[in-house]
Formats: C-alpha cells, structure tokens, sequence
C-alpha cells in the first residue's frame, strides 16, 4: 500500500476515527520522540475540541487553498 492510498483511507474515516487516530499517532510520536507527555496531551485535548466546535456547528471551517487564496491576496 503506498502512502497516497493510505492517506485516501484514512480520509475516508468518519469524524471520531480521524480523531482517535490522530490521537494514537501522537502518542506514538511521543513515545519514539522523547514528546513531552504534557504537551501531547494539550494537542489531543486541543485537537479534540476543534473537532467538537465543527460537529456542533459553533465553528464553520472553510478550504485550506481558501485559506492561502486569502492570504496570497493579502500579502
């Protein structure tokens, strides 16, 4: 399996999964990396609630090339 498809599957993953997964590669990374446990666990916890503010419709989020769109416009 190369890294593209991998990629396109884990996109394919519902909301919750993506996060857990995300979760489970960060402490991972913190394992291998020497990542401070305190850190991580902000990112999991920051993470999270972005997810939460998004589900819930508090946040809309919008496009990544929207994103740099705006920015290369403003610069």
């Amino acid at each position: 399996m190369t890294l593209e498809q991998l990629e396109t599957e884990v996109l394919a993953l519902p909301q919750d999964s993506l996060l857990e997964l995300f979760a489970r590669i960060l402490e991972q990374l913190a394992k291998t990396n020497d990542m401070d446990q305190a850190i991580l666990n902000e990112w999991i916890e920051e993470a999270a609630t972005r997810d939460q503010d998004l589900i819930s419709g508090e946040v809309v989020g919008y496009p990544a090339s929207q994103v740099f769109s705006d920015l290369r416009a403003s610069l």
